[in-house]
């Protein structure tokens, strides 16, 4: 694995900054259904604070926090049954720390570790 299972979330950051309710600091977007879809702290226009993506069931398919707009800290993704599908650590827009994907059934598919970016850490065979 050489990228984390929760690099996806920058397309979270972008589709909530898309709408932004008039007078607050929380961007969000919707299912056609009208159910929340996105939802992100933004300021100045860009994510910068928690960012949450949903299911349109309602249930969690992401979390993850962003400081002007780039990754920065946990970044969390969820299957639809609620299991973590995966989990890794932004430093300024780059994996660093642990990062681990899970089966749908729970248990650890893969597991590596990233120091600045770079692979440090391979899964043990």
């Amino acid at each position: 694995m050489t990228r984390a299972p929760a690099v996806i979330l920058l397309a979270l950051a972008l589709a909530a900054c898309g709408q932004r309710d008039a007078g607050s600091s929380v961007g969000r977007s919707h299912y056609p259904s009208g159910q929340v879809k996105s939802e992100a702290t933004v300021k100045n226009n860009v994510a910068d604070g928690p960012a949450v993506m949903f299911y349109e069931d309602g249930k969690k398919m992401s979390e993850a926090t962003y400081r002007a707009g780039v990754l920065d800290g946990p970044a969390v993704s969820y299957y639809a049954n609620g299991n973590k599908k995966g989990q890794a650590t932004y430093k300024n827009g780059v994996l660093h720390g642990p990062s681990t994907e899970w089966t749908e059934a729970g248990a650890v598919k893969n597991a590596v570790v990233f120091e600045d970016g770079r692979l440090v850490s391979e899964p043990a065979k």
